[in-house]
Formats: structure tokens, sequence, C-alpha cells
């Protein structure tokens, strides 16, 4: 007994072309649905590697322009910690200048004594060994300050 195996190989044929087509177009409205020339790798490999490395590039500068501004915004509160900083030490030269004034008497030099060590300890704040990020423009910060009680009276 044989085994006739009845084939169309016409309808093969077609089939198979049916089968490309279908991919091609399927491939085609990808390409216009993305808008992008390269969906695949297998699309253009040499194009993808030259979309990577610019995608890379962008996003470096973007993160270059995120670490500008953050410190820009670093250095704007460091200008306000040391405006603070000097109109306090301004004031404690003024006070310690006060201080020496030989018309004032014992509850001044007090008064001025307590304000002197209110601002020690306000300068102290601002100091960066307080805070976690410190930084060298604020190193000015650390220096000790003395009572005006130390200096001489005339």
């Amino acid at each position: 007994m044989s085994v006739v195996i009845n084939s169309n190989y016409a309808a093969t044929v077609a089939s198979n072309n049916l089968s490309a087509s279908n991919s091609m177009l399927q491939k085609s409205l990808n390409r216009l649905s993305s808008g992008s020339k390269i969906v695949n790798p297998s699309d253009d490999a040499g194009g993808l590697a030259v979309s990577m490395k610019l995608s890379a590039a962008a996003k470096r500068s973007g993160a270059a322009a995120s670490n500008i501004g953050n410190s820009v915004s670093f250095l704007q509160s460091q200008d306000g910690v040391m405006k603070v900083a000097g109109k306090v030490l301004d004031r404690m030269s003024e006070l310690k200048t006060l201080y020496t004034d030989p018309t004032k008497n014992s509850n001044d030099l007090a008064n001025y004594d307590s304000e002197f060590t209110a601002l020690k300890s306000e300068l102290s704040s601002l100091s960066p060994a307080r805070r976690s990020t410190a930084s060298p423009c604020s190193a000015a910060l650390t220096s000790r300050s003395t009572s005006p009680k130390t200096a001489p009276r005339a």
C-alpha cells in the first residue's frame, strides 16, 4: 500500500508570500506608529548605537544641569549664612567697643555681656560643624570669639 500526499504547490507558495507580506506590513506599521526609523535593533544596528550614544549624552547633560542648579541653590544659601554671620560679627564688634566705654555702669556691662553671649551662641549655630554639609566658604564661622570682658578698659 502506498502513501500519497496531496499538496498544492501553488497554494503553499502563495501562503508563504502572504506571510512575508504580512510581516513587512507589520514592520512598516510599527515604524509609522512609533515615529522612529529604528524600532528593533535589527532595523539599523549602527543607527541604534548612535541613537543610544546621543540619548546617553542628553541624559548626562540633564544631570549636569541639575547639578549646576543644586550648586547655585547651595551657594545662595551659603551667601545668606555668610551675610547673617557678618551682621552678627559686626554687632559683636560694636558691643566690644561699647564695653570699653568707661562711662558705662555695671548693669550696662552685664547687658552687653549677655547680648554678646547670645550672639556668640547664634554664631556657633551657624558653624559648619553643626551641619551635615560643611562647605569651605563657611569655614570662617568656626573661629572662636571672646567675651567683651577681655577687652582692656580705658
